[in-house]
């Protein structure tokens, strides 16, 4: 797209945020070993900064599903009384150090660029040096569900608040672009629950600044039918795997003729 001159990165890959459907992003990260394509430097924000700090730290698509569903969700979510949310992170954020190598951003294997929204000055902010888990922390915090990540004096919550899709921060300095969007609206009917009403006003919010940013994309992957899992839907990990994976296939195989 554009003038591809002396851009800084070939490839650069962005994955977006959405909760377990983010287990979509693996999937596709499989078909694109499969085809060939590994990412010059990753852009992701909440969903998208675990599985892009797992990939950009060596790990492969397979492994970083075993990884992340090692444990069920209650194995590193600890629920807790209401005050500032509704689920601690504090075992989350201890598997996250065990299973990475890299301590700081400056570790990993490929580039990372993650995205948090300091609530203090409610402005977007970039991570891209220093500890790598507690931006990966902060930018994953969905408000409400999980309290605020406290970092150099400031609070952050969850990337996607502002920018769920972060393909315009870095299209400047690449080549080609792909997009991975795992946050699909689609119709919903199972308006029954508080934690329905929360989930879906979430997800809403997040695709209204997400819907021109397909236009950024040399190559965009949007797997269908992931509205359908909630937000914290781990124990249908392996079935989202398999559906951005056979979505990227396709769109891959299409790309490719």
């Amino acid at each position: 797209m554009g003038d591809t001159s002396k851009k800084k990165y070939k490839t650069g890959l962005v994955l977006s945020g959405g909760g377990t459907r983010g287990f979509a992003h693996l999937g596709a990260l499989k078909a694109m070993e499969e085809h060939g394509i590994k990412p010059d430097i990753i852009a992701g924000v909440s969903a998208g900064s675990i599985v892009g700090a797992l990939y950009a730290d060596g790990e492969d698509a397979e492994e970083a599903l075993k990884a992340l569903t090692s444990q069920r969700l209650f194995g590193f979510l600890e629920f807790i009384m209401p005050r500032n949310s509704l689920v601690k992170m504090t075992g989350f954020e201890k598997t996250l150090r065990n299973k990475l190598k890299a301590r700081k951003f400056e570790d990993l294997e490929i580039p990372l660029i993650i995205f948090a929204v300091n609530i203090n000055s409610a402005e977007l902010t970039q991570f891209d040096k220093g500890d790598l888990v507690s931006a990966i922390m902060a930018s994953s915090s969905i408000p409400v569900v999980f309290p605020p990540v406290k970092i150099g004096g400031q609070y952050y919550l969850d990337g996607g608040i502002i920018n769920n899709f972060p393909v315009d921060m870095i299209r400047e300095d690449c080549e080609t672009v792909i997009g991975i969007n795992v946050n699909p609206i689609g119709e919903f009917e199972n308006i029954k629950s508080l934690k329905s009403i929360a989930e879906r006003t979430f997800h809403i919010s997040m695709r209204n600044q997400e819907a021109k940013k397909e236009e950024l994309c040399d190559i965009y992957i949007e797997p269908e039918n992931l509205d359908k899992f909630g937000l914290l839907d781990i124990s249908k990990a392996k079935e989202i795997f398999e559906i951005g994976y056979k979505e990227a296939i396709k769109v891959l195989e299409k790309q490719a003729k």
